[in-house]
This record gives structure tokens, C-alpha cells and sequence, in this order.
């Protein structure tokens, strides 16, 4: 009977027992797989976007290239605004009756199954600029709304730093399976269509929707997240009430929670690296289509064949999840950075040197970008989860939601300015469009083709080196700083920190350990009522 009177069905704590917030245990190899199959609604969302919507736009649409940059730049703002509100809105959904039912993040999970297929209106041919500016918008919102909820679970799930590192490193084992993919089916589509038709890549599209829409399924059921009761949820809303004097939340006090994100320093190197070395995979994935087909006279299914070396991402990426709890992130960087810095110098070797075995070189070159590549990719996601504990460790608070919001929405502009760069560079030299197959373009087009793919790539990694080189956060400073994050939890002092536990702190976070407010009522004595 007194268990009985504990249960109120008042629409809050009674759904704390729903499958969706039950800790199903350690977390192995099959978890990981599950939690990762997720990853392929990015990739049927975007990964054939990245590899071929211009050359579609440009090649069967009818639309210049500028055009088709202008359609990049649109849907990436949208989506940059729309995936700056989303980690807001997850993390504060708890709030209603049906966020606390489904999830504040599997909610979105399971919205993401049906809206996959959404993305092949985005391959039909013959189509005006309004008609591929809408569906690529839809589309590009969709995709990252939804998948920011997905990005938070992994600090939901658990501490441990090996566990979210297996998590990880599946995830990208995944992706990198997607992004082969979607080189490999378009080759062999376009082996059984004539040049001239635009049907294999609308077929592509459709295969990879209907496959992500069932590996959605299968992540909303192996996973997990925080529920937050009654109790925690009227705590969270008198600590944003005294942080906001009382007031309720405005868009200015929201706005300003986005930018104290880059209050860590961790998470300004983390975004420093991120943006430019994602700006360097976008200039690359929209123009070297482009290379093989107008500057080496080589057909779109060498192109696809080229990049099924991404098939490398496997071992790259089960390498790199071994070697992340062994060695530091920095090194990681810098290494697989330096491997995308030669394929750089090679495309423009095999571009004005014409080699002989010229196969064998576009082969090494692409060997060592995908290695780079999907050391590039594992990094930023393999770390993220960690940097909001960075940010309890200043605030108190679990902000993981914000922090993806805002590390989507810098992805979502650099991409979009990588793409709008490469668009309007390419008209700008005077790139020819069509509509019924690709046509002769002038040495103009050609030669800026080659300095996008080479000398813009190159770049850009450059200065993702620059920023990697001060990246700190590693599995040893992290187990030091986490340590110090649960001591402070259980109410131990502010002034019994160690001087290297406090200098490993001040590193990774930017904040001076002594200007911290939130613990220091650690060692304020409660006051008692007479």
C-alpha cells in the first residue's frame, strides 16, 4: 500500500520506468553497434549531398553553379539557426507531458525513421531553383535537428571514458560504411544508365532511405537517457530563475548560454579544429567530381570507384578508437591532418604533371585523404562527448544539448560557406552548366578546379594543425578532471584540490579554478532556521 501512495499519475514520475530511461548495464560491442546505426541517417541525408548534389544540380538541373552554392548557403543558415534552438528545445521538452513520455531525446529518434524518405524528392530531374532550394532546406533542417538529440546520449548513457570511446568509434566504424557506400552504389548504378540520365541517382537515394529508416529503429531501441524527475526539474527551474535574477529565460539570456560555450577552452580549439578542417571535406567532396570528369577527362564511375576507398575507414576508425585511449588526440590530429596535406600536394601533381600509371597515383592519393578523412571524422566526435563535463565542472550544470547545438550549428555554416566558396570560385572562373549531361569547359573552370581541390583543401588543413597543436583533453587529463568533477559533487572542498589536479583544470577549461562560483558552496556552512 505505501508503494502504492508513492506512485501519482500525474504525468511526470510515473513514466521514469519506461524502457527508453532503463540503464541497460555495460556497454559492449553490440550496444555500441546499435546506438551507431543511427549514424546512417546522416549519411543517406547528406553523404550522397556531399558527394553529388552539385554535379547534379549543375549537370542534369540546368543550374550554375553559383546557383547551386546559393541553394548551400540558404538551407545551411536555416539549418544553423534551426540546429542552434534544437539542443535548447531537447534539453527542455522534460518540461511537457509528451517529451517526458517519449523522450527528451528518443522523441526525436523515432520522428527521424519516417523523415529519412523525405530526402529523395531532392533527385528529381527537370526542376526549377525553387523547387531544389525547398527540398534541399526541408531536407538539410531535418537532418540535423534531429540527429542533435542523438549526439547527447552517449553523455546520458555513462562516465566511463572507454565506454563512450567504443561508442564512438562505432558510430564512425558505421559512417564510414555509409560514406563508402554511397560512392560504391552510384559507381555500379551508373554502369547500367547512359551518362546522359539522371534516374541512378534518385535509385540511390531511395535504397539508402529505406535501409536508414529501419537502422533508426533499431538505435531508438538500443539506447538510453536520463530521466528527469519531478524533483530534479524544480530544481533546474529555481537555478535558472537566480541565474537570470528571477526572470524567466528571454532570447537574450538564451543567446547568451550559446556563446558562454566558448567560455571552455577546450571546446574554442575543439571548434577551431572542427570548422576548418570540415571546411577542407566540403571544398574536396564538392569538386573532385569535378577534377576527375573536366580536368583528367575521367568518367563519374572512376570517380565513385576512387571514393569506395573509403572502404579504409574501418580499420581506420577501430585503429583510431584503440590508439584514442592510448595516445592523445593532439597526435591523432596532427597525424592524419599531415596524410590529407600530401594528398593535396598530389592532386595538383597528377593534375599539371599527367603521370604515368596515372591510376596508381589518383589511388595513392585518395588511399591517404580517406585515412586522414576518417581520422578527421573520429576525432571531433570521439572528444565532444567529454567537453560538457568540462563545462559542469565551471557551471554545475549538464548542458550537453547546447554544446551539440552550437558545435552543429558552426559545422552547419562552415559548410555552408565551403560550399558557396566552391560554387561561386567555379562561376567566377567561368564554369559551364547543363542539363542534359556534362559539356566542355574552359581552362579557366579547369585551373580553379584544381585550386580548390588542392591548393583551398591544403589550406585549410593548415590551419586545422595550427589549432590541433593546442588541443589538451586526452583519456589522462580527462580521468583528472573527472575525478575532481565527482569529488566536488559528493561536496568535497574547493580549497583541498591538489596543485596539478587544479593546473589540469585551468588547462582544459580556460577558467581559473578560483574564480569558480558554483562549488564554492561547498564550503559555506548550511544556515539553520531558529
Amino acid at each position: 500500500m505505501d508503494h502504492q501512495k508513492q506512485v501519482v499519475h500525474d504525468g511526470w514520475d510515473e513514466y521514469a520506468n519506461k524502457q527508453i530511461y532503463q540503464d541497460k548495464g555495460k556497454i559492449g560491442v553490440l550496444r555500441s553497434i546499435g546506438f551507431g546505426s543511427f549514424s546512417f541517417f546522416g549519411t543517406a541525408m547528406q553523404g550522397l549531398v556531399g558527394a553529388w548534389l552539385m554535379f547534379f544540380y549543375t549537370t542534369f538541373c540546368g543550374l550554375t553553379a553559383g546557383q547551386g552554392a546559393t541553394i548551400f548557403l540558404i538551407g545551411r543558415v536555416a539549418d544553423a539557426v534551426a540546429s542552434l534552438v534544437m539542443g535548447n528545445i531537447s534539453d527542455n521538452i522534460y518540461k511537457y507531458k509528451l517529451g517526458r513520455k517519449f523522450g527528451r531525446r528518443h522523441i526525436f529518434v523515432l520522428i527521424a525513421a519516417p523523415s529519412v524518405l523525405i530526402a529523395i524528392t531532392m533527385w528529381v530531374a527537370g526542376m526549377n531553383f525553387w523547387y531544389y532550394l525547398i527540398t534541399y532546406l526541408i531536407v538539410t533542417v531535418l537532418m540535423s535537428t534531429l540527429q542533435i538529440p542523438w549526439e547527447t546520449l552517449p553523455n546520458e548513457m555513462t562516465k566511463n571514458f572507454n565506454e563512450r570511446t567504443l561508442m564512438s568509434t562505432s558510430r564512425m566504424v558505421i559512417a564510414g560504411i555509409g560514406n563508402m557506400l554511397t560512392q560504391f552504389v552510384p559507381a555500379q548504378l551508373f554502369k547500367y544508365f547512359p551518362k546522359s540520365s539522371p534516374e541512378p541517382y534518385i535509385l540511390m537515394q531511395v535504397i539508402f532511405s529505406v535501409v536508414t529508416f529501419f537502422l533508426v529503429l533499431v538505435s531508438y531501441r538500443s539506447t538510453w537517457e536520463h530521466f528527469v524527475t519531478k524533483a530534479e526539474a524544480k530544481k533546474l527551474d529555481s537555478e535558472a530563475l537566480a541565474e537570470n535574477h528571477g526572470k524567466k529565460s528571454t532570447l537574450k539570456s538564451e543567446l547568451k548560454n550559446y556563446f558562454s560555450t566558448f567560455k571552455i577552452r577546450t571546446f574554442r580549439l575543439h571548434m577551431g579544429v572542427y570548422l576548418s578542417s570540415y571546411f577542407a571535406t566540403i571544398l574536396f567532396s564538392t569538386v573532385f567530381v569535378y577534377y576527375i570528369v573536366y580536368v583528367l577527362k575521367m568518367s563519374t564511375s572512376v570517380s565513385g570507384f576512387l571514393q569506395t576507398l573509403s572502404i579504409v575507414s574501418i580499420p581506420v576508425t577501430i585503429i583510431a578508437g584503440f590508439a584514442a585511449t592510448k595516445i592523445t588526440y593532439r597526435f591523432l590530429y596532427l597525424f592524419g591532418f599531415s596524410l590529407i596535406l600530401v594528398s593535396a600536394i598530389n592532386w595538383a601533381f597528377v593534375a599539371f604533371a599527367h603521370p604515368a600509371h596515372m591510376m596508381w597515383w589518383l589511388v595513392g592519393g585518395m588511399s591517404l585523404y580517406q585515412v586522414g578523412l576518417y581520422i578527421l571524422y573520429f576525432v571531433p566526435w570521439n572528444a565532444f562527448p567529454f567537453i560538457p563535463d568540462l563545462d559542469t565542472l565551471v557551471t554545475g550544470k549538464n548542458r550537453s544539448g547546447l554544446f551539440a547545438s552550437v558545435m552543429v550549428f558552426v559545422n552547419q555554416i562552415s559548410q555552408g560557406l565551403a560550399g558557396v566558396v566552391a560554387g561561386y570560385l567555379l562561376d567566377f572562373a567561368h564554369f559551364r552548366q547543363s542539363a542534359s549531361g556534362a559539356v566542355t569547359q574552359p581552362q579557366s573552370a579547369i585551373n580553379m578546379i584544381v585550386l580548390i581541390v588542392s591548393g583551398g583543401v591544403g589550406f585549410m588543413i593548415i590551419l586545422a594543425m595550427i589549432f590541433a597543436s593546442r588541443f589538451h583533453l586526452s583519456k589522462k587529463t580527462f580521468k583528472v578532471l573527472a575525478s575532481e568533477l565527482v569529488r566536488l559533487q559528493k561536496g568535497g572542498s574547493m580549497k583541498d584540490v591538489d596543485p596539478h589536479t587544479k593546473a589540469v583544470c585551468e588547462d582544459l577549461t580556460g577558467v581559473k579554478y578560483d574564480s569558480i562560483d558554483f562549488w564554492k558552496k561547498n564550503d559555506t556552512p548550511p544556515t539553520t532556521n531558529k
